[in-house]
């Protein structure tokens, strides 16, 4: 659940990003989604380490988008702050060790990798730009 938040916390700081010439603080942009401002410093540490924003630091400091919006995948974005195992893969945690769980196994882990394609398909459909409509 946390990458999802992190996900949604990170695609409407880039769309504050987008809407805007100047750089932006991450206080700002906290109190503009309503996120805790540390929470979204990692958020955006992660996607300035994958060149999706830059950042420059000190007085008058801020982030900025460092490409257009328009070659800005959202797939690129949740690559960047996503950490964790997708949320369906703990449907493998319900395969305990027996007959059921044996057998079953093959075909969960078969509909996890359908459903990871599914998503990223989808995602590598929207841009930033996309978003912002």
């Amino acid at each position: 659940m946390a990458q999802v938040k992190r996900f949604g916390y990170g695609l409407q700081a880039l769309i504050i990003l987008a809407s805007v010439e100047e750089q932006y603080s991450s206080a700002e942009m906290a109190e503009q989604i309503r996120c805790e401002p540390t929470a979204l410093r990692k958020i955006l540490s992660r996607m300035t380490d994958s060149g999706i924003i830059e950042v420059k630091q000190g007085r008058g400091g801020g982030y900025r988008l460092a490409k257009r919006p328009e070659s800005i995948t959202l797939v690129e974005v949740y690559r960047s702050v996503h950490e964790e195992e997708p949320l369906w893969d703990g449907m493998l945690e319900t395969t305990e060790n027996s007959l059921l769980g044996n057998k079953v196994r093959g075909s969960f882990d078969k509909l996890m990798t359908d459903i990871q394609l599914q998503v990223t398909r989808v995602l590598e459909s929207y841009t930033l730009a996309d978003m912002m409509e």
